[in-house]
């Protein structure tokens, strides 16, 4: 079959109402590119032919069956942004191993807890001699995908992939657990499979893509940044752990590479980028999701873009739900679902409401997660099946429904808050103060709008101990918790009050505490 003909298969699969299967669609999809002799990843100055990433695919592939690694095992990603990263997710994809990000750049303290968590029975990682251990539960394999960034790799490609049922689990991303510890949200092959078929053929990407990868792989948007390029045949350029947070190096690298022509980042992160004095650049799609859009950042984004997508979606609906072209007429919404996804804004009494009422939108469809990795009681309360057997996912986000698939976004209906893009609950945060012989009682806001926005947190005195607050330092406190807590959830304000104000009901006033 010629290149041509499979990308032409390629593509009529993606509209297919049945997503197919994810391990067979990438690797036809890479072998195809492969035979091409396209470029698959970018890294500096150095560049990684697809026949090259198949064969580093392959070597981490035997190294993970070396080691005793089976379908259906739970292992660690603990690697630097480096194309050995891209070649070890790809390998554990084909090998029916779930993968868990362990992105180096967190706490030691908080990477243990998410592998306790997860109950891993492994963490891969690269050689990493000038880092200290983080003293994993679990064996530590160093994977070396060796001479994936050298132009003499071999040709070897990925090991035959198995048979996998639709619902082995992809990936696990932990995100922020109400009670003090991490959960985690449990994607399967089928949900990663229905978004990425979806949402390349909503982006209409072909092999000329040429993507921009700048988000963590902890954070599961860079899901479609690494994939949905490589399943077309395009090209990725990799940020390293150095420029991928820094808006002047990736307005840099705009400015060098010229070909990149697509990007996705949280609307605080582009809003920084405008900020550098970046100008735009010339036929980029650009996408953004994580935090609500304002108008005024769209209109920016819209001058110095060809395209603008507005994303919105859970991670336990696996990345986006609704992606939505901005228009510069119209109102900044969110809608326009995804094939293969659905929504559902219900009221109090989880019943539908009409067009121009408020409630709560819920998603259904076949990139649900499974749910919450040994939460049952949370899936239950968060994953529900009606009587019709409809499933569907209570996200906690108050909308207005607008018209059919479009909705006006207000914030959440809980505790929990977002802030540059990454999902935070309050409630971790306050259980790691509370467990401070310092503090008695602890509660945390988001307060702000913008580049402006921060976590505050507001404490009262401890009686554990001998410690005062004033011998508690801002220093002293971001240090306690930043041995478990990345550093986006670290509050940047710390007040000590004698008492946190309470409503009549006894639970803590944060309407009065954010008043001042």
């Amino acid at each position: 079959m010629s290149a041509t003909n499979h990308r032409a298969k390629l593509r009529a699969k993606f509209r297919a109402e049945t997503a197919p299967d994810l391990a067979p669609m990438l690797e036809a999809a890479l072998i195809g590119a492969a035979e091409s002799g396209r470029v698959a990843i970018d890294f500096g100055e150095q560049y990684i032919s697809y026949r090259q990433l198949l064969a580093a695919v392959s070597r981490v592939q035997q190294q993970m069956n070396q080691a005793g690694l089976q379908p259906g095992n739970r292992v660690g990603i603990h690697v630097e942004r480096s194309p050995a990263l891209i070649a070890t997710l790809l390998a554990c994809l084909f090998s029916g191993v779930a993968f868990v990000p362990l992105d180096p750049l967190f706490p030691a303290g908080r990477l243990r807890d998410i592998a306790d968590e997860a109950q891993l029975d492994a963490v891969l990682e690269t050689g990493r001699d000038d880092s200290a251990p983080i003293g994993f539960c679990c064996p530590v394999l160093s994977v070396e995908p060796e001479g994936a960034d050298q132009p003499q790799a071999g040709n070897a490609a990925p090991m035959s992939t198995l048979s996998l049922h639709p619902h082995t689990t992809a990936y696990m991303m932990f995100t922020s657990g109400s009670t003090g510890k991490p959960k985690g949200v449990v994607i399967s092959h089928q949900a990663l499979s229905t978004f990425l078929c979806a949402a390349v053929a909503r982006l209409n990407l072909d092999a000329g893509c040429h993507w921009l990868l700048i988000t963590t792989i902890a954070f599961d948007i860079s899901m479609l940044e690494i994939f949905a390029p490589l399943l077309v045949g395009g090209r990725l350029r990799l940020t390293s752990s150095e420029e991928h947070k820094d808006p002047h190096a990736v307005a840099a690298i705009l400015a060098r590479y010229p070909l990149v022509n697509t990007l996705q980042a949280t609307p605080t992160f582009w809003r920084m980028l405008v900020n550098t004095g970046w100008q735009g650049q010339t036929g980029l799609t650009a996408l953004t999701g994580g935090e609500a859009l304002d108008r005024g950042l769209a209109q920016q984004l819209l001058s110095r873009c060809a395209v603008l997508w507005n994303c919105y979606g859970p991670t336990e609906a696996t990345v986006w739900s609704l992606m939505a072209e901005v228009q510069p007429d119209q109102p900044v919404t969110i809608g326009c679902s995804l094939a293969g996804y659905g929504h559902l804004v219900l009221d109090d009494n989880d019943q539908p409401v009409a067009v121009g009422q408020e409630g709560e939108l819920c998603i259904y469809g076949d990139a649900l997660s499974d749910g919450y990795w040994q939460r049952v009681d949370l899936t239950e309360r968060q994953f529900i099946t009606r009587s019709d057997g409809l499933r569907y996912y209570r996200t906690g986000d108050h909308v207005r429904r607008l018209a059919d698939d479009r909705y006006q976004y207000f914030g959440r209906l809980d505790g929990q808050v977002k802030l540059r893009g990454y999902r935070i609950e309050l409630g971790e945060i306050e259980a790691r103060l509370r467990g401070l012989a310092a503090v008695r009682d602890a509660a945390v806001t988001l307060e702000g709008e913008g580049e402006q926005a921060m976590l505050v947190a507001y404490l009262e005195q401890g009686e554990r101990s001998e410690a005062t607050s004033s011998e508690m330092t801002r220093l002293q406190l971001r240090k306690a918790l930043a041995a478990h807590l990345p550093g986006y959830m670290i509050p940047g304000r710390f007040v000590w009050l004698a008492r946190l104000p309470t409503t009549a009901s006894g639970k803590v006033d944060r309407k009065q505490l954010a008043a001042g």
